[in-house]
């Protein structure tokens, strides 16, 4: 089947208009888990798989909120005993950790966008799922280089949150090198 431009009009359209109803569905799922706001999802998922120990820096860059963005929602996760702030070794920096409460309900919040995002394919043959799944690891790798670009370009403001910061590194295969996202990210520094 060719593409013509009124086709990939039309599959951009419906691409947006689904992106927006996963997204919807998949955050009020998740953020019902928590009930802390719609950052506090992503923190704990990506804590759980990770960034567990990282510092409110890097946890700031993971999410693209401000560093006081961050360190209010590291306040509110401790709050509910869901993180802890342990000092490093040499008494300088300060990481933040999960506890075990706070695993618990990161691996809820993964469960949660687990199922919100199979109903979502629920109706696709497997033959349409393995080609999805091929056209979308290509979609992401465009996106991809275009954020490496956008950020290498990026003099000043806030930075755009990672777009793993809510990912199930497990079902994306990152450990084995099938990442789409880290494949072109660890591609394009390599190329600097």
């Amino acid at each position: 089947m060719t593409s013509t431009p009124s086709s990939r009009r039309h599959a951009a359209n419906v691409l947006g208009a689904l992106s927006l109803v996963v997204a919807d569905r998949m955050n009020t799922a998740v953020e019902a888990i928590a009930g802390l706001g719609p950052s506090a999802p992503a923190a704990l998922a990506a804590m759980h798989e990770f960034a567990d120990g990282g510092s409110v820096t890097q946890l700031s860059s993971v999410l693209g909120l401000t560093h006081s963005g961050t360190v209010r929602l590291v306040d509110r996760l401790a709050a509910e005993g869901l993180v802890e702030r342990v000092g490093a070794e040499d008494g300088r920096a300060v990481s933040v950790v999960l506890t075990e409460r706070g695993r618990d309900m990161a691996a809820q919040v993964l469960a949660a966008r687990e199922r919100t995002l199979a109903s979502a394919l629920a109706e696709l043959p497997p033959g349409q799922v393995e080609y999805l799944a091929a056209a979308l690891d290509t979609m992401l790798t465009t996106v991809t280089r275009a954020r490496v670009e956008e950020r290498a370009a990026l003099t000043a403001g806030r930075p755009s949150p990672w777009l793993c910061r809510l990912c199930d590194f497990e079902a994306c295969g990152r450990s084995e090198g099938n990442c789409p996202v880290n494949n072109t990210a660890t591609s394009s520094r390599k190329n600097d």
